[in-house]
Protein backbone atom coordinates (compact mmCIF):
# COMPACT_ATOMS: atom_id res chain seq x y z
CA UNK A 1 0.00 0.00 0.00
CA UNK A 2 1.23 3.76 -0.99
CA UNK A 3 2.64 5.12 2.17
CA UNK A 4 1.02 8.20 1.17
CA UNK A 5 -2.51 7.22 1.43
CA UNK A 6 -4.34 7.93 5.20
CA UNK A 7 -7.55 7.31 6.05
CA UNK A 8 -10.49 10.07 6.68
CA UNK A 9 -13.38 9.95 8.49
CA UNK A 10 -14.26 6.23 7.05
CA UNK A 11 -17.79 5.93 7.77
CA UNK A 12 -17.90 2.42 9.29
CA UNK A 13 -19.71 1.19 12.48
CA UNK A 14 -16.43 -0.69 13.84
CA UNK A 15 -14.91 2.51 14.26
CA UNK A 16 -16.23 3.62 17.90
CA UNK A 17 -12.32 5.44 18.55
CA UNK A 18 -9.08 6.52 17.22
CA UNK A 19 -7.25 3.17 18.51
CA UNK A 20 -10.19 1.16 16.30
CA UNK A 21 -9.08 3.66 13.66
CA UNK A 22 -5.25 3.15 14.02
CA UNK A 23 -6.26 -0.36 14.36
CA UNK A 24 -8.42 -0.58 10.66
CA UNK A 25 -5.35 1.50 9.36
CA UNK A 26 -3.08 -1.50 10.25
CA UNK A 27 -5.29 -4.46 8.96
CA UNK A 28 -5.18 -2.18 5.64
CA UNK A 29 -1.54 -1.78 5.26
CA UNK A 30 -2.43 2.46 5.82
CA UNK A 31 0.44 4.22 7.62
CA UNK A 32 -1.19 7.89 8.03
CA UNK A 33 -4.96 8.39 9.87
CA UNK A 34 -6.39 12.22 9.34
CA UNK A 35 -7.59 13.41 12.57
CA UNK A 36 -11.01 15.12 13.02
CA UNK A 37 -13.08 16.87 15.73
CA UNK A 38 -15.07 13.14 16.23
CA UNK A 39 -15.14 10.23 18.33
CA UNK A 40 -12.50 11.18 20.79
CA UNK A 41 -11.95 14.94 19.61
CA UNK A 42 -15.72 15.76 20.13
CA UNK A 43 -13.94 18.36 22.05
CA UNK A 44 -9.94 19.51 21.91
CA UNK A 45 -8.97 17.20 24.64
CA UNK A 46 -5.40 16.94 25.18
CA UNK A 47 -4.65 14.07 27.47
CA UNK A 48 -7.01 12.24 25.06
CA UNK A 49 -4.20 13.54 22.22
CA UNK A 50 -1.23 12.01 24.28
CA UNK A 51 -2.56 8.35 24.55
CA UNK A 52 -3.53 8.26 20.92
CA UNK A 53 -0.19 9.66 19.90
CA UNK A 54 1.28 6.83 22.38
CA UNK A 55 -0.87 4.07 20.76
CA UNK A 56 -0.47 5.21 17.42
CA UNK A 57 3.55 5.64 17.26
CA UNK A 58 3.72 1.78 19.09
CA UNK A 59 1.64 0.79 15.36
CA UNK A 60 3.72 3.09 13.39
CA UNK A 61 0.78 5.20 12.34
CA UNK A 62 1.13 8.90 11.41
CA UNK A 63 -1.11 11.70 12.16
CA UNK A 64 0.05 14.21 8.45
CA UNK A 65 -3.38 16.64 9.12
CA UNK A 66 -5.85 16.98 11.82
CA UNK A 67 -9.21 18.39 10.64
CA UNK A 68 -11.78 20.91 12.51
CA UNK A 69 -15.38 21.37 11.23
CA UNK A 70 -16.04 25.00 12.44
CA UNK A 71 -18.57 28.03 11.48
CA UNK A 72 -15.83 30.90 11.77
CA UNK A 73 -18.57 33.62 10.62
CA UNK A 74 -21.64 33.71 13.38
CA UNK A 75 -21.99 34.69 16.43
CA UNK A 76 -19.96 32.29 18.40
CA UNK A 77 -16.89 33.81 16.14
CA UNK A 78 -14.46 33.76 19.06
CA UNK A 79 -15.33 30.65 20.79
CA UNK A 80 -14.68 28.71 17.77
CA UNK A 81 -11.36 30.59 17.44
CA UNK A 82 -10.16 29.96 20.46
CA UNK A 83 -11.51 26.23 19.77
CA UNK A 84 -9.51 26.26 16.73
CA UNK A 85 -6.66 27.44 18.87
CA UNK A 86 -7.35 23.95 21.36
CA UNK A 87 -7.25 21.65 18.52
CA UNK A 88 -3.82 23.09 16.90
CA UNK A 89 -2.86 22.43 20.64
CA UNK A 90 -4.12 18.82 19.40
CA UNK A 91 -2.84 18.63 16.74
CA UNK A 92 0.72 19.35 17.72
CA UNK A 93 0.29 16.54 20.43
CA UNK A 94 -0.13 14.13 18.05
CA UNK A 95 2.43 15.00 15.60
CA UNK A 96 0.54 16.48 12.52
CA UNK A 97 1.88 19.23 10.85
CA UNK A 98 -1.26 20.29 9.54
CA UNK A 99 -4.21 21.84 10.70
CA UNK A 100 -7.32 21.74 8.30
CA UNK A 101 -10.40 23.54 9.31
CA UNK A 102 -13.44 25.06 7.79
CA UNK A 103 -14.89 28.52 8.10
CA UNK A 104 -17.84 28.87 6.80
CA UNK A 105 -19.67 25.39 5.70
CA UNK A 106 -23.06 25.31 8.03
CA UNK A 107 -25.00 27.02 4.69
CA UNK A 108 -27.28 24.72 2.80
CA UNK A 109 -28.59 27.33 0.24
CA UNK A 110 -26.69 30.42 -1.04
CA UNK A 111 -29.65 32.52 -0.63
CA UNK A 112 -28.84 32.29 2.86
CA UNK A 113 -25.42 33.70 2.75
CA UNK A 114 -24.53 35.54 -0.43
CA UNK A 115 -26.20 38.44 0.25
CA UNK A 116 -24.33 38.70 3.36
CA UNK A 117 -21.03 38.15 1.83
CA UNK A 118 -18.67 40.38 2.13
CA UNK A 119 -19.52 40.79 5.97
CA UNK A 120 -18.95 37.38 6.50
CA UNK A 121 -16.01 37.08 4.15
CA UNK A 122 -14.27 39.61 6.02
CA UNK A 123 -15.44 38.12 9.24
CA UNK A 124 -13.96 34.58 8.07
CA UNK A 125 -10.36 36.43 7.19
CA UNK A 126 -10.21 38.37 10.75
CA UNK A 127 -10.08 34.77 12.30
CA UNK A 128 -8.01 32.85 9.91
CA UNK A 129 -5.47 35.09 10.46
CA UNK A 130 -5.51 34.62 13.81
CA UNK A 131 -6.02 31.07 14.11
CA UNK A 132 -2.97 30.99 11.32
CA UNK A 133 -0.92 32.92 13.90
CA UNK A 134 -1.39 30.68 17.01
CA UNK A 135 -0.83 27.42 14.83
CA UNK A 136 2.24 29.05 13.41
CA UNK A 137 3.50 30.14 17.01
CA UNK A 138 3.51 25.99 18.36
CA UNK A 139 4.84 24.77 14.84
CA UNK A 140 1.59 23.85 13.60
CA UNK A 141 0.37 24.99 10.06
CA UNK A 142 -2.62 25.95 9.01
CA UNK A 143 -4.08 24.62 5.86
CA UNK A 144 -7.50 25.72 3.81
CA UNK A 145 -9.51 24.21 1.02
CA UNK A 146 -12.21 25.51 -0.76
CA UNK A 147 -15.42 25.15 0.50
CA UNK A 148 -18.61 26.68 1.05
CA UNK A 149 -20.20 29.47 -0.63
CA UNK A 150 -18.02 32.31 0.56
CA UNK A 151 -14.50 30.71 0.58
CA UNK A 152 -15.10 28.49 -2.71
CA UNK A 153 -14.59 28.59 -6.51
CA UNK A 154 -10.98 29.10 -8.52
CA UNK A 155 -11.75 32.76 -8.59
CA UNK A 156 -13.08 32.91 -5.15
CA UNK A 157 -10.54 30.82 -3.17
CA UNK A 158 -7.97 32.98 -5.12
CA UNK A 159 -9.51 36.28 -3.51
CA UNK A 160 -9.29 34.27 -0.24
CA UNK A 161 -5.75 33.52 -0.79
CA UNK A 162 -4.72 37.26 -1.07
CA UNK A 163 -6.35 38.58 1.81
CA UNK A 164 -5.87 36.30 4.13
CA UNK A 165 -2.23 37.71 4.41
CA UNK A 166 -0.46 34.58 5.17
CA UNK A 167 1.45 32.04 3.24
CA UNK A 168 -1.11 29.23 4.22
CA UNK A 169 -0.91 26.10 2.43
CA UNK A 170 -4.09 24.71 -0.12
CA UNK A 171 -5.25 21.63 0.75
CA UNK A 172 -6.80 20.04 -2.95
CA UNK A 173 -10.78 18.71 -2.10
CA UNK A 174 -11.54 16.67 -5.06
CA UNK A 175 -15.26 17.34 -4.52
CA UNK A 176 -16.30 20.41 -3.13
CA UNK A 177 -15.01 22.70 -5.37
CA UNK A 178 -17.78 21.88 -7.43
CA UNK A 179 -20.28 23.65 -5.04
CA UNK A 180 -19.30 26.73 -6.76
CA UNK A 181 -19.98 25.09 -9.86
CA UNK A 182 -16.22 24.82 -10.82
CA UNK A 183 -14.29 21.32 -11.17
CA UNK A 184 -11.30 19.67 -9.81
CA UNK A 185 -8.91 19.81 -12.77
CA UNK A 186 -9.00 23.41 -12.58
CA UNK A 187 -9.03 23.82 -8.97
CA UNK A 188 -5.63 21.91 -9.13
CA UNK A 189 -3.86 24.21 -11.49
CA UNK A 190 -4.45 27.37 -10.52
CA UNK A 191 -3.23 26.30 -7.64
CA UNK A 192 -0.20 23.74 -7.79
CA UNK A 193 2.71 25.60 -6.60
CA UNK A 194 0.95 25.39 -3.25
CA UNK A 195 -0.87 22.10 -2.15
CA UNK A 196 -0.09 21.13 1.44
CA UNK A 197 -2.38 18.41 2.03
CA UNK A 198 -4.93 16.52 -0.24
CA UNK A 199 -8.47 14.96 0.27
CA UNK A 200 -9.77 12.39 -2.56
CA UNK A 201 -13.50 11.78 -2.92
CA UNK A 202 -16.13 11.68 -5.40
CA UNK A 203 -19.69 13.79 -6.27
CA UNK A 204 -22.34 13.67 -8.09
CA UNK A 205 -24.38 16.01 -9.42
CA UNK A 206 -28.04 16.51 -9.61
CA UNK A 207 -31.21 18.55 -10.87
CA UNK A 208 -32.97 17.79 -7.81
CA UNK A 209 -32.13 16.95 -4.03
CA UNK A 210 -33.05 13.44 -4.87
CA UNK A 211 -31.33 11.87 -2.09
CA UNK A 212 -32.31 14.62 -0.12
CA UNK A 213 -28.49 15.05 1.19
CA UNK A 214 -27.51 17.61 -1.78
CA UNK A 215 -25.77 20.52 -1.41
CA UNK A 216 -26.97 22.92 -3.76
CA UNK A 217 -24.39 24.55 -6.05
CA UNK A 218 -23.67 28.43 -7.16
CA UNK A 219 -25.43 27.39 -10.42
CA UNK A 220 -28.15 25.52 -8.80
CA UNK A 221 -27.44 22.00 -9.16
CA UNK A 222 -27.19 20.00 -6.04
CA UNK A 223 -23.86 18.37 -5.17
CA UNK A 224 -24.18 14.27 -3.62
CA UNK A 225 -21.03 12.61 -2.36
CA UNK A 226 -20.85 8.86 -3.28
CA UNK A 227 -17.72 6.22 -2.90
CA UNK A 228 -14.72 7.28 -4.82
CA UNK A 229 -14.65 6.19 -8.53
CA UNK A 230 -18.58 5.94 -8.66
CA UNK A 231 -18.93 9.84 -9.29
CA UNK A 232 -17.94 12.50 -12.09
CA UNK A 233 -14.60 13.58 -10.67
CA UNK A 234 -11.66 13.04 -12.86
CA UNK A 235 -10.33 10.90 -10.29
CA UNK A 236 -6.95 10.15 -12.23
CA UNK A 237 -6.67 13.17 -13.80
CA UNK A 238 -6.58 14.93 -10.62
CA UNK A 239 -4.02 12.78 -9.14
CA UNK A 240 -1.85 13.23 -11.82
CA UNK A 241 -1.74 16.84 -11.98
CA UNK A 242 -1.06 16.89 -8.63
CA UNK A 243 1.89 14.62 -9.19
CA UNK A 244 3.43 16.81 -12.10
CA UNK A 245 2.91 19.91 -9.87
CA UNK A 246 5.51 18.32 -7.70
CA UNK A 247 3.12 17.50 -4.58
CA UNK A 248 4.26 14.61 -2.53
CA UNK A 249 2.22 14.97 0.33
CA UNK A 250 -0.35 12.44 1.85
CA UNK A 251 -4.07 11.97 0.02
CA UNK A 252 -6.79 11.97 2.66
CA UNK A 253 -9.51 8.79 1.33
CA UNK A 254 -13.30 10.34 1.66
CA UNK A 255 -14.33 6.91 0.58
CA UNK A 256 -18.26 7.53 1.01
CA UNK A 257 -20.26 4.21 1.85
CA UNK A 258 -23.28 2.37 0.11
CA UNK A 259 -26.76 3.64 0.67
CA UNK A 260 -27.17 0.51 3.50
CA UNK A 261 -24.49 2.38 5.32
CA UNK A 262 -21.60 -0.11 4.68
CA UNK A 263 -18.13 0.75 3.56
CA UNK A 264 -15.97 0.48 0.25
CA UNK A 265 -12.60 0.54 1.94
CA UNK A 266 -10.70 -1.92 -0.47
CA UNK A 267 -12.30 -0.93 -3.33
CA UNK A 268 -11.57 2.70 -2.32
CA UNK A 269 -7.76 1.65 -1.40
CA UNK A 270 -7.26 -0.43 -4.53
CA UNK A 271 -8.12 2.09 -6.77
CA UNK A 272 -6.39 5.19 -5.08
CA UNK A 273 -3.28 2.83 -4.81
CA UNK A 274 -3.30 1.95 -8.15
CA UNK A 275 -3.38 5.63 -8.86
CA UNK A 276 -0.68 6.46 -7.02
Amino acid sequence: MNKKICFYMPPFPCVQSYRDMIDVAEKYGVSAVEGFSTLDFKLPDKEAAKRIREYADSKNIVFPCFSVYINLVGKDSAKMIQRAKDYADVASILGSPYLHHTIACEFSEPDNVLPYKEELFEKGISAVREIYDYAESIGVKAIYEEQGYLFNGVEGFGRFLNAVEREVGVVADFGNIYQSGDNTIDFIKAYSDRFAHAHIKDIFLTDTNETGRGLKTLDGKYMNETPIGHGEVKIKEAVDRLKKSGYSGYYGIEYGAKDDGSPLIGEALELVDALL
